[in-house]
């Protein structure tokens, strides 16, 4: 137990630091891929990063890294998320973004457990300087076995945000109260590969028709004990978003990590 609780503590800190770091954040992302782990794995930790440096006829850098971790310690569930993305060609960034992402879950009972989450972001594409959140609100893992688990939840969030000036857009800054309701699945398909895939729907108390839309959905394929592959596509819709900012963002990423 002590050692649980001095990795808890250890986990704590690095989140903490990351928050100060990156200021805290825009949708909710997917910690269900996270927390799939903890059934193998009480204590997990994946590290991806990648860096490409281009000179010549291509002056540019791509960059990205990213960090998951959680710990189990019943009825307690501690994880969180923290990744970054930065390419620049000819001398100006096409891609700047910083996220940080910390989530607490307390089972009070098999099919309902309590949460409370914590999530910053930073982009510079979407202006957003950045937006802080803080939510609070139940989940419920309506089947769970060895190989699936099927969930829904529901969460109140307290969104602050600051977004940036851009000609012909004014700088603005407004608190909001949003509900976020998601559903979503974990599926092991082998001992070696799985899915993860949720939806979010984020309207605002005062204002429904301003709502979000976030699905996110990812698949992992273990090539050695310690080496994963892993390919997710990200959907964001924002039904109002700043002045000059697409409604929809599409994304596919593949990526190599690292799993301790």
């Amino acid at each position: 137990m002590r050692a649980a609780l001095r990795r808890v503590v250890l986990f704590v800190s690095f989140v903490l630091v990351l928050l100060s770091c990156a200021r805290p954040a825009r949708a909710q992302v997917n910690a269900e891929a996270l927390r799939s782990q903890t059934k193998k794995h009480p204590t997990f930790l994946w590290v991806d990063g990648s860096l490409v440096t281009r000179r010549g006829n291509i002056n540019g850098t791509i960059a990205g890294a990213s960090i998951f971790a959680g710990t189990v310690f019943d009825p307690h569930l501690l994880f969180g998320k923290a990744t970054g993305d930065y390419t620049e060609f000819g001398g100006k960034p096409t891609v700047a973004r910083y996220m940080a992402h910390v989530r607490y879950n307390y089972l009070i009972h098999p099919l309902l457990a309590l949460e409370a989450l914590v999530q910053g972001q930073h982009d510079r594409f979407r202006r957003l300087l950045f937006r802080n959140v803080l939510g609070a609100g139940v989940r419920v893992p309506f089947l769970t076995t060895d190989d699936i688990e099927l969930f829904a939840g529901t969460t109140y969030l307290l969104e602050g945000e600051v977004i940036a000036e851009e000609e012909p857009f004014p700088r603005e800054s407004d608190r909001w109260h949003r509900s976020s309701t998601y559903l979503g699945a974990n599926y092991a398909i082998t001992k070696a590969s799985s899915v993860s895939t949720v939806t979010y729907m984020q309207p605002r108390f005062d204002r429904p028709h301003d709502f979000r839309v976030l699905h996110e959905s990812l698949a992992s394929f273990a090539i050695t004990k310690m080496l994963v592959a892993r390919v997710g596509l990200v959907m964001r819709y924002d039904h109002e978003p700043p002045g000059g900012v697409r409604p929809l963002d599409l994304e596919v990423k593949n990526t190599l990590g690292l799993k301790f």
